[in-house]
């Protein structure tokens, strides 16, 4: 990275924060629901590792242990949100932010654990898609 690309990257990381730092409590109000009645959009947690656990039990179960990251620091209920065709298991991770929400510029880490719904059949090997990484796992 060359200087010229540094210095503007540090301004608009400096500008971010001083954004941040300006903004009253009265306008952001972390860990509270977006209003039905405000436009929301989904923003996907970034994902950086998928981890499959099949457990001993019966019916069989499957765990998935995640790790990633939030690419803001908007302070919002994280949902997640499955669906299974077949062998194939999509899973999102995300949080319905406002369109007006203004974040701060800060990475916040995100690790789950997430049991997954449905039956599962011994011999099968399931696809599972998380937010776009995507993982093998045969029962």
């Amino acid at each position: 990275m060359d200087m010229q690309t540094f210095i503007r990257l540090l301004a608009a990381l400096l500008a971010g924060f001083l954004l941040y730092v300006g903004i009253e409590d009265s306008t952001t109000t972390p860990g509270v629901m977006p209003d039905p009645n405000n436009p929301t959009f989904e923003s996907l947690t970034v994902i950086n590792s998928v981890e499959a656990r099949v457990l001993e039990s019966f019916p069989v179960q499957v765990h998935l242990n995640v790790t990633g990251y939030q690419p803001d620091g908007c302070d919002y209920p994280v949902n997640v949100r499955q669906a299974q065709n077949g062998s194939t298991i999509s899973v999102t991770i995300y949080r319905d932010l406002p369109l007006a929400a203004a974040c701060p510029m800060m990475i916040v880490d995100y690790q789950a654990t997430i049991p997954l719904e449905g039956e599962f059949v011994q011999g099968t090997s399931y696809t599972i898609d998380v937010n776009g990484t995507v993982v093998t796992v045969t029962i």
